[in-house]
């Protein structure tokens, strides 16, 4: 901190400092750290009324999460309304590559689900903010499930929205009839989310979907 001095065990003092003013006890120091120490205590002194001065941080809203593990826990699937569907077609812009590569856009997924009957899909949300978007191919007539898009927005990554989201669908799956497996394909290499389906216990199951890897859940 500039202006403030350490004192070493030759330059301690013992000051009297019995009913006596700062400014009496600072002149009663050693010539040679008066001037330091004065200017450490105005500086101190400079920054704790500009802290006074500054307005207080407003509270939070009653119903605001204020940390990720509230958050997380606040995670919910919603259906896209004509309301909503623009933010979540925004969230595909947050990505960057090699990610943003990974993934359809939102706009793409939301269309292609709109003519395909299987198609079931869902917004994820940490409390009221919109942060990623998850489709199923769901055909309980052939019991065929297939997660066929999956996504969070990039400035969400790594607070557990995802793994949250994603566990949410796989309880859905596993209410459908003769749910016993999950399936879903993702690109290899760099920004690959094989790493994160691996955590949640999806393998490789040696099926090749074009240039897409194929994994499997054991429900």
């Amino acid at each position: 901190m500039a202006g403030l001095v350490r004192l070493s065990a030759r330059q301690r003092i013992t000051v009297n400092t019995t009913n006596k003013s700062l400014e009496e006890l600072v002149r009663e120091l050693p010539p040679e750290l008066y001037g330091p120490v004065r200017e450490g205590i105005e500086t101190l002194l400079a920054r704790h009324a500009q802290r006074a001065e500054a307005p207080a941080p407003p509270d939070p809203e009653p119903d605001a999460p204020v940390h990720s593990a509230s958050l997380r826990d606040s995670i919910s699937l919603r259906e896209i309304t004509g309301e909503t569907v623009r933010d979540i077609c925004r969230l595909s812009d947050t990505l960057t590559p090699p990610r943003k590569y990974m993934v359809a856009p939102n706009a793409v997924s939301i269309a292609q689900a709109h003519f395909e009957p299987h198609a079931w899909f869902r917004a994820i949300y940490a409390g009221e903010a919109p942060v990623g978007f998850a489709m199923l191919y769901d055909n309980p007539d052939e019991q065929e499930y297939f997660l066929w898009r999956f996504m969070v927005a990039e400035p969400h990554h790594g607070k557990g929205f995802g793994r949250r989201g994603l566990e949410m669908v796989i309880e859905h799956v596993k209410t459908m009839p003769g749910a016993k497996v999950l399936e879903t394909s993702c690109g290899q290499g760099s920004g690959s989310p094989e790493g994160f389906y691996n955590k949640l216990g999806f393998q490789r199951n040696g099926k090749m979907l074009g240039e897409e890897v194929g994994l499997s859940l054991e429900l």
